[in-house]
């Protein structure tokens, strides 16, 4: 169900006129009272500071004094019976004593006169009724509230709405915060679901008539104070916005507001974003002010210790939104400059006159907030149950084969699946594919885009591996919200080449209604082979051709996504601590010199695209970029600087949160054979000279600028091992793994929790301490060992050990330094120093999405390739993850045997063989 603003907020454009705050920085005014008319002085006027406690009446003279008047704009305001008030507007910023005389007009009304008949009052009685409650808000307080002088009040009805006027200020005795409030209307119109109204007020405090009085007073007094335009902009200029119960939001692109469900949690992240409005905030005209000008339109989450929102059925706070076009001027004390230009709605508006404090008044700001520690916990109904059901989305992964042998290639195709069909390709777009051993620890973890529903890659398997059942595992962030039991796995054994695997029971498969169709059902070896596609629609489909003498099809071993969670089971919201995830995402939080959080401006400069990113902090030093597409590795420069442009040294990024890697629950029914001899084991074959891809392309190259290779500062290393040494054998593996073997005195070792660990024999640590390296990827240093994974071995250009400590790195270098160069450190003279960053802006090195080398098949067309002496045996011989025809074709290999052609879309699959003869 899709829950629409039906109730009746009022939105107020509430024009009170203000005062700035009491400060140390004062100013004073004095002058004297006359009649209009007769310039005679007027005595015992009341002269006051607009809506506040303080003033002080005219003497016998005439004349008043007010002193300890704060810089800023005030309003020093006059009233006196059988008079017209009068106001004058200031603006001070610096010590000084103004001379301000006040002329008041005699009022001309008689209200003595007034005469009101019954039928009019029976009107007016109803009339007025709508105004109070209006008015004076519709909370507890307000039942404490009594109009003095009521009488005063005429009220006109016009077109849509009712207008309120008085002739004198009204009397309003508020007994819940102890005040005697004396409101000057000027003016007052209601209309539909809208009040507005301009006003300002004296106060004057009421004497308790005990103690216990006035606790209730206190008490209601900060009540009131809670969750007013007032504490929010004083929470904001003391930056303590998190701590006093507030959390920003704002509608997502594209997304209407209206169509907002009664679940937050279940739109946070995608209709609606969380947004640090404390950022925003400038500094204003003099030292205690402050200028902020908001977003067009902010949600405010507001955690009150006294009420609980019913907006939200999984978020018991109170809410309240801001409409604002303008800049907002307010003050260390929270009072707005030009309230005018404030439009609120929610709860922040149903505060009105009966919980009107005076700007003058402050609680103890010594007072600790008891923040909810946790959100309400509700039942949910069936239409609840079913929305968060359709949020759902799986993963089906596909390999080319059932099992491998070392040394080959592991190739796959990913499908993203929904609970409900009209959310295809709206959550997620970044998928994470991981490569464990049987011993339960990562060896890869890649991240892939997905695109059109669909992703694809693939692991290159090592030579030297241990025998055994791995398995991949793929997710979305968003699906952990769910549970960590919806994560795909599929088992993947690693056998010897003398072993292969039977079905031990021969599991069925969902056979779809699409058909393979060929010309003939026998082939020679080198031949074109062509299939047609018929009866599904040819999208996203995904082809493996296979030699089934060499490998088998195990059924069992085909895992399917996990099954979706049925609406009924989700008894309590879930947690959704995860984002769905539309690219890759930087996160972290500056410090100042003194570790303490910061507002700052951030600068991120990603090379590899030549963009530039800017992000804001908000008061606890936090900031958060989203949505960054990248491909393999890519350093980023960034600077960070206070508001006023100063450099700021510590920016600390977050290091990504996956989850933890349990022990396989996956039952299989297969059996391991061996042979006396090896069979055919999956290779790179080595191509004929006029050999060519499937798609052929012509290349035209130009003469390419010189690169320079830049001298590390540390000068010459002890070893170095260059790409030509890595081999593809490393292909998504960490590339610290290359160098065993290679550097005398180095150990790589995988620990029992899946971390790697790297030890230089050597180093200048004792044998109790930490003897790992320090590790760098193009010159600057990495958390450790870990912080490499996945950068791309395409990528690197070569790696240099330094098994003795230099200088210049400290006692970090203590035990030797690893130093990882990608090949985009080779550069260009053009591309160095183009960042438009300050000279010492620092730089980090980013994993983005997995490029994937594309399968080969050879193309036989011509008669010379085709007769080619050299030898093609392969056992996968065709691999398209993402058929977007209805046909697809390949050259037959070397071997006599029969290929099984395998289609599958994720959820059906199809098959069909042809017999290779010589």
């Amino acid at each position: 169900m899709t829950l629409f603003y039906r109730q009746n907020i009022y939105k107020t454009i509430l024009f009170f006129f203000i005062i700035t705050q009491i400060s140390a920085q004062t100013f004073s005014v004095s002058g004297v009272v006359r009649d209009a008319k007769t310039a005679d002085v007027v005595p015992f006027a009341n002269v006051f500071i607009a809506n506040t406690t303080k003033g002080t009446t005219t003497n016998e003279k005439g004349e008043y004094s007010l002193t300890k008047i704060p810089f800023g704009t005030v309003i020093v305001s006059v009233s006196m019976l059988g008079y017209a008030p009068a106001r004058q507007t200031l603006r001070v910023e610096t010590s000084m004593n103004k001379e301000i005389d006040f002329t008041l007009s005699p009022n001309e009304q008689e209200l003595s006169e007034v005469k009101v008949s019954s039928s009019r009052d029976k009107t007016w009685e109803k009339q007025f009724q709508r105004f109070s409650k209006a008015i004076l808000g519709d909370t507890p307080l307000a039942k404490a509230c009594t109009f003095k002088n009521s009488y005063l009040i005429d009220f006109q009805e016009v077109k849509g709405g009712l207008r309120a006027i008085a002739s004198r200020p009204i009397e309003l005795e508020n007994l819940a915060l102890g005040y005697r409030v004396f409101f000057t209307l000027t003016s007052f119109l209601l209309s539909n679901d809208e009040i507005q109204y301009q006003g300002y007020a004296r106060f004057e405090e009421l004497k308790p008539v005990g103690e216990k009085e006035e606790k209730k007073w206190s008490l209601n007094r900060r009540m009131a104070f809670e969750g007013s335009d007032r504490h929010l902009f004083w929470s904001l200029a003391q930056h303590k916005l998190k701590s006093e119960g507030y959390e920003a939001f704002i509608d997502a692109a594209g997304f209407n507001p209206a169509n907002r469900t009664a679940n937050f949690y279940g739109q946070l992240g995608k209709s609606i974003l969380a947004f640090p409005i404390d950022s925003l905030i400038k500094q204003g005209r003099i030292t205690n002010e402050f200028r902020i000008k908001f977003p067009k339109r902010i949600e405010l989450h507001f955690s009150s210790p006294y009420f609980n929102g019913q907006f939200y059925r999984d978020d018991n706070r109170l809410i309240s939104w801001i409409e604002n076009v303008k800049d907002l001027d307010f003050n260390d004390k929270g009072i707005i400059q030009n309230p005018k230009d404030l439009i609120t709605a929610g709860f922040i508006s149903s505060k009105r006159l009966a919980e009107m404090l005076p700007l003058d008044y402050l609680p103890n700001e010594t007072i600790q907030r008891e923040l909810p520690k946790t959100k309400t916990t509700v039942e949910l109904d069936s239409t609840t149950q079913n929305n968060i059901w359709r949020l759902q989305e799986q993963i089906q992964l596909t390999s080319n084969k059932s099992y491998y042998h070392p040394g080959e290639n592991l190739w796959f195709s990913g499908k993203m699946l929904y609970a409900d069909a009209s959310m295809k390709d709206s959550i997620s777009k970044l998928v994470y594919v991981e490569w464990i051993n049987p011993q339960n620890e990562l060896i890869s973890r890649q991240k892939y885009h997905i695109d059109s529903l669909s992703f694809h890659g693939m692991f290159t398997i090592p030579a030297k591996i241990a025998l055994g059942s791995y398995r991949l595992r793929a997710y979305s962030k968003w699906m952990r919200n769910f549970g960590d039991s919806c994560l795909f796995e599929q088992i993947v054994p690693v056998i010897s080449p003398k072993q292969f695997i039977v079905e031990q029971h021969l599991a069925a498969a969902k056979s779809s209604s699409a058909k393979l169709i060929t010309d003939k059902n026998t082939y020679h070896p080198r031949e074109k082979i062509s299939f047609q596609v018929e009866g599904i629609k040819s999208k996203n489909l995904t082809v493996s051709v296979t030699d089934t003498i060499a490998i088998r099809r195990i059924k069992s071993l085909e895992s399917k996504a996990k099954p979706f969670l049925s609406a009924s089971s989700f008894k309590v919201l879930p947690d959704f601590k995860f984002l769905a995830e539309t690219g890759l995402t930087l996160s972290g939080k500056v410090l100042d010199k003194k570790d303490n959080p910061v507002l700052a401006n951030l600068i991120l400069f990603f090379g590899k695209t030549n963009s530039t990113v800017t992000a804001v902090t908000d008061s606890e030093g936090r900031f958060s970029v989203s949505g960054i597409q990248l491909t393999d590795t890519t350093e980023i420069s960034y600077q960070a600087t206070d508001l006023k442009g100063r450099l700021l040294e510590k920016v600390l990024f977050d290091t990504e949160d996956f989850p933890s890697i349990k022990p396989i629950t996956i039952k299989t029914t297969y059996e391991i054979k061996t042979l006396n001899s090896a069979i055919l084991v999956e290779k790179d074959i080595d191509l004929p000279k006029d050999a060519i891809h499937l798609d052929e392309v012509s290349v035209k190259t130009k003469r390419t600028e010189q690169q320079i290779i830049s001298k590390p500062i540390y000068g010459n290393p002890d070893f170095t091992v260059y790409a030509k040494d890595i081999g593809a054998a490393n292909v998504g593996m960490n590339p610290v793994l290359a160098l065993q073997g290679r550097v005398p005195g180095l150990q790589v070792t995988l620990a029992v929790d899946g971390i790697i660990k790297v030890r230089m024999r050597g180093g200048q640590n004792s044998i109790e301490g930490d003897a790992a390296p320090l590790f760098l990827i193009d010159g600057f240093p990495v958390e450790d060992v870990n912080s490499l994974m996945n950068i791309s071995s395409d990528n690197i250009d070569r790696i240099e050990v330094l098994k003795t400590a230099r200088a210049m790195f400290g006692s970090r270098g203590a035990n030797g330094v690893i130093a990882i160069y990608t090949k985009s450190s080779v550069s260009k003279p053009s591309e160095r120093n183009n960042t438009g960053l300050k000279s010492n802006a620092r730089q980090l090195t980013m994993i983005g999405f997995q490029e994937t080398k594309p399968f080969f098949s050879p193309n036989y067309a011509t008669a010379q390739a085709k007769d080619s002496g050299k030898p093609d045996f392969r056992t996968t011989i065709f691999w398209q993850p993402k058929l977007q025809s209805n046909s697809f074709s390949f050259y037959a290999a070397d071997n006599a045997t029969v290929y099984r052609i395998l289609l599958t879309d994720g959820y059906f699959s199809s098959e069909a063989f042809v017999e290779i003869k010589n």
